[in-house]
């Protein structure tokens, strides 16, 4: 039904931006199926209520149209459809700018009820603060002020709006896939309790994070805040902050890690300023709004008498809400998030111990928390897609869930991510000019791509994107050397990234790690390739197709690496034209792809599991593979992967985890920046899986 509308804006678009969209229609009954696509992102709303929101993430060359019932909302007669779009227009990891438009049709039983043209009515929303620009972080976006006094009704057919005028109609490509997956789905609001309040005292910073990170905060005693004494005061009825001076502040616990919609919900005496910050971490005493630039806050004017608020354009993860109302009086009846998930079903799983049983179930969680239109490494801190993430997050998800539509749509999405060199962007959808590929990571999509095929049998994804995966392979292919090997990368916007260890983090100049590019051969990027190469020839042979000569190229590569090898540690150096240095994780790779064999594999893997084993140890992200090495001596090992998992996985229980970590150290790795709750640290799925701890529970008659 697109053919039918017409792309439209209000005229000229500057980055940051929100357009209000409404068109009046009668409806007899029957079907009221509205189609949309927007750049950036859209809210609809039905008669004043919401009917949608989001979009499914896409590029400028590969869009992706929605289709939402808007049945269960319409009335007979007259009905106004009201749209708010949002366009970001800057490049970020979670974002490839293109031009501002929005294109809607509107199907009924008998035909067409309304599209998008010159007779659609718009104007800049007044409520949002346009273009204010200000990051959340680079993966993220940009933050939002939003100003209650500003908004008025325009949303129900009985309203008159002033300031809207005409739409503009843009000549913009309507080529359209449909969506590929399910809609998001809300879940409950989820209230919290409140677990520290007072009164506080703030700076001039430029934003709203670094002001509440930085104020003065001075605890006020529950009974003296709030009256009375509430167990925990749980946020389940109307709360009443009176605080001596203006200047009130709470902090809100969700009780466990979530991803999901600001809320809010409250009356004041006074129109006033409220900032409201959130986060995973509560160790400082406060919640971390500002981390080294990164600014996980927004910022509300609210008016006098009722606010009530939800913000649909951005998801926020974490656990805690810090609220500073600039005002003595509040009446609070929600400071929330409103959880968003990804439909998908849980395997029953029959696990007998409970320690195992505890780690499988956060695991699972953690993964849930990661998955919303497709896979991302942490709904807090960046909500990006890369393969090495969704490697882990899709395997483990095999283990985890049934169906497989998500899986699918995200690597057939990955394949627009190619650039002109062959290689992969590091995230999906992600604007060039944020973008800094770790070569691997391209590799890691090639087994991806190959392992859906083995747990699907759907070979038609592996035809699909096959082009995309010849160029990546022939990307790292040109940079083989005479000595056999492949040379990493001597650009200094592509990472010689591998895991979060010591010496392993290679070098990304503008980007998060400073630091000159070094030439070297690197052995895992070569063991990556090997890996890469092997589940590529193996799906040309799948599809009939010719390799092009990888295979003979990958044998080359495999006998070059026992160059790596130093006869007196009886390990395997990781890197060839640097300082010596040995890493768990290229001994386990080289175990893995084959080089290493026979004796010097078995000293390898009695290495591997030596406490004090010269090596640098290996990430939570990355032990699949130390332990898919270990894996290759069957259940030789079985003992103490299985005692590393509990003892690991463990320690964040004792913690309080409701999610696994990034890494080890949890919120204080990465300058006090880590995450926790990350997909790609769901690995004792994976184990327990392979150890059979975690057969399927008998089906309920």
């Amino acid at each position: 039904m697109l053919t039918k509308a017409n792309w439209i804006w209000r005229g000229k678009a500057s980055a940051d931006e929100y357009v209000q969209f409404y068109t009046d229609f009668e409806y007899t009954g029957g079907k009221c199926a509205l189609t949309l696509c927007a750049d950036s992102m859209f809210t609809v709303f039905l008669n004043g209520e919401v009917a949608g929101f989001g979009k499914y993430p896409d590029y400028p060359h590969y869009r992706i149209a929605d289709e939402i019932d808007l049945s269960a909302l319409a009335v007979r007669g007259k009905n106004r459809l009201a749209i708010v779009a949002y366009y970001i227009g800057t490049d970020f990891s979670t974002y490839y700018t293109g031009e501002a438009g929005l294109i809607f049709a509107l199907e009924g039983e008998k035909g067409l009820l309304a599209a998008s043209g010159s007779s659609t009515l718009c104007r800049p929303a007044p409520d949002y603060t346009q273009h204010f620009c200000k990051k959340i972080t680079n993966q993220l976006g940009f933050s939002f002020r939003y100003d209650a006094e500003k908004a008025d009704a325009w949303m129900r057919p009985q309203d008159k709006p002033a300031g809207f005028a005409p739409a503009k109609v843009k000549d913009l490509p309507k080529q359209f896939r449909p969506r590929p997956t399910k809609r998001l789905q809300l879940a409950p609001l989820i209230a919290g309790r409140i677990v520290q309040q007072g009164t506080f005292e703030e700076g001039a910073q430029s934003t709203a994070g670094e002001r509440m990170l930085r104020a003065a905060l001075a605890f006020v005693p529950p009974e003296e805040m709030f009256g009375g004494h509430r167990p925990y005061f749980e946020l389940s009825a109307p709360i009443e902050l009176r605080a001596e001076k203006k200047g009130a502040y709470i902090i809100v616990d969700l009780g466990r890690e979530e991803a999901g919609y600001l809320h809010l919900d409250f009356d004041v005496s006074e129109a006033c300023e409220a900032e409201i910050c959130y986060g995973e971490h509560l160790v400082d005493g406060r919640v971390r709004s500002y981390i080294d630039g990164r600014n996980f806050s927004f910022e509300y004017r609210a008016k006098k008498g009722a606010n009530l608020f939800t913000d649909y354009f951005r998801r926020l993860g974490g656990r805690y809400l810090q609220i500073f109302f600039h005002t003595d009086r509040v009446l609070l009846r929600a400071a929330a998030v409103i959880p968003v998930f990804y439909p998908v079903e849980r395997r029953r799983k029959k696990i007998e111990n409970r320690l195992h049983r505890d780690i499988y179930d956060v695991s699972v969680r953690t993964l849930e928390l990661c998955l919303h239109d497709h896979y991302e490494d942490t709904p807090w801190r960046e909500q990006s897609f890369y393969t090495m993430d969704s490697r882990n997050q899709i395997l483990f998800g095999y283990t985890a869930f049934r169906g497989t539509d998500h899986v699918r749509a995200g690597l057939r999405l990955f394949a627009e991510a190619r650039r002109q060199d062959g290689l992969l962007m590091l995230c999906c959808p992600q604007g060039p000019n944020s973008d800094y590929p770790i070569p691997y990571f391209s590799l890691m999509y090639i087994i991806e791509v190959a392992e859906y095929v083995e747990h699907t049998g759907d070979a038609s994804l592996a035809e699909e994107v096959f082009s995309a995966m010849r160029g990546v392979l022939s990307a790292i292919e040109a940079r083989i050397r005479k000595n056999g090997l492949i040379e990493n990368f001597a650009d200094p916007k592509i990472w010689d990234f591998y895991e979060w260890t010591e010496g392993m983090e290679g070098s990304m100049v503008g980007g998060v790690e400073g630091g000159a590019h070094v030439p070297s051969y690197d052995a895992p990027l070569n063991a990556f390739y090997l890996l890469a190469a092997e589940k590529f020839v193996w799906l040309c042979k799948k599809l009939g197709k010719n390799d092009g000569g990888s295979s003979a190229r990958a044998e080359k590569v495999r006998e070059a690496c026992g160059q790596f090898y130093d006869e007196e540690k009886k390990l395997y150096k990781t890197f060839i034209g640097r300082p010596d240095h040995y890493s768990e994780l290229a001994n386990s790779l080289l175990v893995v792809s084959g080089v290493a064999q026979g004796a010097k594999a078995d000293a390898v893997l009695e290495r591997l599991v030596r406490k004090d084993n010269g090596m640098v140890g290996i990430s939570v992200s990355h032990s699949i593979f130390k332990y898919d090495a270990l894996f290759t001596r069957g259940k030789k090992y079985a003992d103490y992967i299985l005692n590393e998992i509990e003892d690991r996985f463990m320690r964040m229980l004792r913690a309080g985890a409701t999610s696994f970590w990034e890494t080890d150290l949890g919120s204080e790795d990465f300058f006090r920046a880590g995450s926790l709750c990350h997909g790609w640290s769901s690995i004792p799925i994976y184990v327990f899986e392979k150890l059979g701890l975690c057969p399927d529970a008998a089906e309920e008659n």
